[in-house]
């Protein structure tokens, strides 16, 4: 039940669920990704997380929670979301994935519009972390794994079972957790910064430009990093220099490319400036890493 995740140009994730019952459940395990990292990305779904071994930074928007062992997380819908273990060291989590259109039952109708329209459209639930020691929150935690369970096992009627659970989580979520403020919630921009992330992945491997970028997305440069800066709490050119070394490190694990190519390849200007991004990110040098990982 590993996570077998595709990821689109947009940093969509994609996680074919079937289309007559879109509830995906997946373990992620953090040390099989690199450098411990699962990168930004975001969905339709809304998901459970639930961690299963070690410590699990998750950072939503511009918030980072850090979960131990037994402590999970909801992110709402279109959330942009990344996850990271604690200093490389092993972590995995559970994740129930659930497409809103279980739950709507058909436009117009009162679960839609009382039950689940309020909560998933509000804009300051952009993550509710689950902590064992509350009862209503662990009666969540333990949903998850009743529904992992059921959906491993697949006996008669388990899609019953399975949508009972989850009407019990969604109701345990919803009734604990206050969405009555009135307060106007914070403009988020995050058509804009999916726009930025997007642009990033596809151009990694050469010189990026911030005006260039900015053209391209139709924003100003002073735009582009104020919204970055404000909605993911890290520079543009930080992002863009971890996204780099991200993808070095697969180079390094999966071919036979010397460093001088990974580093023109993952889109450093220069050897030298590849290497000293590497160690201040990784904390050793790419031939120290790719010894360590043979």
């Amino acid at each position: 039940m590993s996570d077998g995740i595709t990821v689109d140009k947009n940093k969509k994730a994609d996680f074919s669920m079937p289309y007559d019952f879109p509830i995906r459940v997946y373990e992620t395990d953090l040390k099989k990704k690199s450098y411990g990292l699962n990168s930004w990305h975001w969905h339709d779904e809304f998901q459970f997380c639930v961690v299963t071994s070690g410590c699990v930074h998750m950072t939503v928007l511009d918030q980072e929670y850090c979960l131990k062992q037994g402590e999970g997380i909801f992110i709402n819908t279109g959330c942009v979301h990344m996850s990271r273990s604690q200093q490389n060291c092993p972590a995995q989590y559970l994740c129930v994935n659930i497409h809103p259109k279980m739950l709507t039952f058909f436009r117009g109708s009162v679960m839609e519009q009382k039950y689940f329209q309020p909560f998933i459209q509000n804009k300051k639930v952009q993550a509710v972390v689950l902590r064992p020691c509350l009862c209503w929150q662990k009666q969540i935690i333990d949903l998850q794994f009743e529904i992992s369970g059921l959906m491993k096992e697949k006996s008669r009627g388990y899609e019953l079972e399975i949508y009972i659970r989850m009407m019990e989580l969604w109701k345990l979520l919803i009734l604990n957790t206050d969405i009555t403020d009135t307060t106007a919630a914070p403009f988020l921009r995050y058509g804009e910064v999916k726009k930025i992330i997007t642009y990033i992945h596809e151009n990694y491997g050469r010189h990026i430009s911030l005006e260039e970028m900015a053209q391209q997305i139709h924003m100003s440069k002073g735009g582009c990093c104020r919204i970055f800066k404000k909605m993911l709490n890290c520079t543009i050119s930080d992002y863009l220099a971890e996204y780099r070394i991200q993808k070095s490190i697969e180079l390094l694990e999966n071919t036979d490319l010397t460093v001088t190519q990974i580093a023109y390849e993952t889109g450093f200007s220069s050897v030298s400036y590849f290497i000293k991004k590497f160690r201040e990110i990784v904390h050793r040098t790419p031939g120290e890493y790719r010894g360590a990982d043979k």
